[in-house]
């Protein structure tokens, strides 16, 4: 959504009282419906059920595929994070897709459509009180415009909503007897939850957290986000690296579409997923805490200071030169591979014990590197440094 900054905003009568409403109808319908019918697990994993499909439906779907592009995928997928995606009631696929290119184009401008300098609460969902103007044409999504199946949903976006936001609880009442459960829980409760999710990336996900890869805009990696909203609170990274299907990059970072990503690719329906390179995001790293030595070191002693920035950087050349290293050799190694398969030879050839020695001694060599880089940079920004001298 674009507003224009010489216009009067209008307000949108529909989505307002919806996205009022919905919250109020939600736990007061549902504190109502405990006290007087009774808690039911069947319409509590409806809930999860719908929760789940839904909200990465609009994380893995409308954000890192149709957004982003940072992955292709099979038909059959992309149907159903069209149709799953409607049911969050958050717009259709290319709304949705063209706000969020928008928002990282012009992102802490005016032009960005939820636009944290406008504070807190028009970040999370003011923005969407009001009407867009001027009419969308989506020239930012020429793709998603030239995708027959991206229009189809645009075009029948609001019967889609429907029918599955309120079908789908209805029909699973015919099982469980219990409509009312079902409409509070799988439609109400959840559209609510998934709201609120997504609208938090865009407000708390830019307000509090961590910065560890860039600094020109305000998004922050903020654990404790990405528990709530299938792995999109690592913000920061992923404004750093757009193109990256991950935004938890390490094993234990909470990232459940990511996960999701990789099954698809493992049962062959997901493929040519974009990762950005673990120098680049080596590098970003490096930076950031060059930034913060420089910051740490500039009010000391120029000799306090050139020991300890020498230091800092042998380590930080050592620790880019094994990484280079490290990826030459991979380059090398997927080439060899891929002359193998050309020639129809047995997948593991005997020389596959030499490439895997040497790309081992290469992580060794990065892993010990790393842990010279963070001795020298825990040495330049947290041990005791001399006092400042006299002006």
């Amino acid at each position: 959504m674009s507003h224009a900054t010489d216009r009067p905003l209008e307000r949108d009568w529909v989505t307002t009282p919806f996205l009022i409403g919905t919250p109020l109808v939600a736990f007061i319908g549902l504190g109502w419906y405990l006290t007087h019918v009774g808690f039911f697990w069947a319409d509590f994993l409806l809930f999860v059920v719908m929760y789940m499909a839904t909200g990465m439906s609009i994380t893995a779907g409308y954000h890192r595929y149709f957004s982003h592009k940072t992955y292709e995928i099979h038909p059959v997928v992309k149907f159903l994070y069209l149709v799953f995606g409607a049911t969050a009631v958050e717009n259709s696929a290319i709304s949705w897709s063209s706000d969020h290119r928008l928002h990282h184009r012009y992102v802490d401008s005016d032009k960005d459509p939820y636009d944290i300098m406008k504070g807190i609460f028009w970040a999370h969902m003011g923005w969407i009180f009001y009407k867009t103007w001027p009419v969308r044409t989506y020239d930012n999504a020429p793709d998603l415009k030239a995708d027959r199946m991206v229009m189809w949903q645009h075009r029948w976006y609001l019967a889609i909503t429907m029918g599955m936001s309120f079908g789908v609880p209805l029909v699973v009442s015919l099982f469980t007897g219990r409509p009312g459960g079902a409409l509070l829980w799988g439609a109400v409760l959840r559209v609510v939850a998934c709201h609120h999710g997504t609208f938090l990336i865009n407000s708390a996900a830019h307000a509090w957290g961590f910065q560890p890869y860039s600094v020109r805009d305000t998004s922050r990696d903020n654990p404790f986000l990405a528990m709530f909203t299938f792995g999109e609170g690592y913000h920061n990274f992923h404004h750093t690296f757009q193109t990256d299907y991950r935004n938890g990059i390490r094993w234990y970072h909470w990232d459940p579409s990511k996960w999701l990503i990789n099954t698809l690719r493992f049962l062959g329906l997901a493929w040519n997923l974009n990762r950005a390179t673990d120098y680049a995001i080596t590098r970003a790293r490096m930076e950031m805490d060059e930034t913060r030595v420089r910051r740490r070191l500039e009010a000391h002693s120029v000799e306090w200071r050139e020991r300890l920035w020498a230091r800092y950087g042998a380590s930080r050349a050592r620790l880019e030169g094994a990484l280079l290293r490290v990826i030459a050799l991979r380059r090398r190694y997927q080439a060899w591979v891929a002359s193998v398969r050309a020639q129809v030879r047995p997948s593991r050839h005997p020389l596959a014990r030499g490439w895997s020695r040497r790309l081992k001694r290469g992580r060794t060599a990065v892993a010990l590197a790393r842990v010279r880089y963070a001795d020298r940079l825990r040495e330049a920004t947290r041990l005791p440094l001399p006092a400042r001298e006299n002006a």
